[in-house]
């Protein structure tokens, strides 16, 4: 996003605070801006060293193409608490402005600990280190939502506030500073879990991302699988999971399996007979053979997504075969949405 600080009296106080912003490569300045302000009585009485930083300022929005897509105008005019106008841009009155250029984009995620991890880990094998220079740098943070049935009020908290007033006066127009990441959880082709949740959030945010995998750990690869654990039983599970279509796979719950209730033994008779199972899921997985869903009905396990937290066990940078072609542009697209709107 851009500062953009159009020549009236009272604005000229958050200009020292804007340069300083993005002197710290948080914002750049809108070129058609820079004349007035290199005319303006306040960077008259500057020295050299300021003027130029604003000329340079200028000229850095050209280094990186993906960098500020949003825009900030400062205003005089503007309400407290700021507002979106055209082209979904923010207006803010001088007064609220360091608190908007300051704030980082919020990501929020069911669980910021491994939906983080996950993001970060899939970031650098695909060689989108952009995303973790600006993590690093404090331009976004992961916002912990604690449970999807949190998503919603965690958004609308950060704009509206805890108990908002009914004349708006604690609301922040701070849509543009949010996104929501989530896992899909759909159990069939047909299963779509997450709609209601999607709905009521898309109001408060930039925009959702919905992940086409059931969860975070349907990315991980045979291969990055396999540096899981090395033992016998391991590999036969991970190739039998790799015999199912990639429907199955990116249906299939990794963690639980084919686990369809907490008691019950999740043998291939008992859940195509089951009424807790959909009739997408049968349909999907009825062909499995039984030595094969034998290995799969347990899942991989509960601590299996510690590989997107384990230092040891990051990827190299650029991994071509990380993920498949699908993955790959799902995820990439993910990571250009975020960084295009810090």
């Amino acid at each position: 996003s851009q500062a953009e600080t159009p020549l009236i009296p009272a604005v000229q106080i958050s200009r020292a605070s804007s340069l300083l912003i993005a002197e710290d490569e948080r914002h750049s300045l809108a070129t058609e801006e820079v004349p007035d302000i290199l005319a303006s009585q306040w960077l008259k009485e500057r020295s050299f060293d300021t003027r130029d930083f604003v000329r340079l300022a200028a000229t850095s929005r050209s280094v990186d193409g993906l960098a500020d897509r949003r825009t900030i105008t400062i205003d005089s005019n503007a309400r407290r608490g700021g507002c979106v106008g055209a082209n979904r841009a923010t207006m803010v009155h001088p007064l609220d402005a360091i608190l908007f250029l300051s704030t980082p984009f919020q990501v929020i995620v069911e669980n910021e600990w491994f939906d983080g991890g996950f993001m970060l880990w899939m970031a650098k094998g695909l060689g989108f280190t952009q995303l973790l220079h600006a993590y690093h740098k404090h331009r976004f943070i992961f916002r912990h939502a604690g449970g999807k049935d949190s998503i919603s009020r965690s958004a609308k908290a950060f704009s509206e506030s805890v108990w908002p007033r009914p004349d708006r006066s604690t609301h922040r127009a701070f849509r543009e500073w949010m996104c929501v990441v989530l896992d899909n959880d759909a159990r069939d082709p047909d299963d779509d879990p997450n709609r209601k949740l999607i709905e009521d959030v898309q109001p408060h945010v930039s925009f959702v991302h919905q992940l086409q995998g059931r969860s975070i750990e349907s990315y991980l690869s045979e291969k990055n699988l396999l540096k899981i654990d090395t033992g016998n039983l391991f590999k036969q599970r991970v190739a039998a999971l790799y015999r199912m279509s990639p429907d199955q796979r990116r249906f299939y719950h990794m963690k639980r399996g084919f686990r369809f209730q907490r008691d019950s033994e999740p043998s291939k008779e008992n859940f195509l007979s089951s009424t807790h199972v959909t009739v997408g899921q049968k349909s999907l997985y009825g062909n499995i053979c039984a030595n094969d869903w034998n290995l799969l009905m347990h899942g991989f396990g509960r601590s299996l997504s510690e590989i997107f937290v384990d230092p040891r066990k990051r990827p190299n940078t650029n991994e071509q075969d990380l993920v498949s072609a699908e993955m790959r542009a799902e995820l990439l697209n993910l990571f250009r949405s975020i960084y295009e709107s810090m």
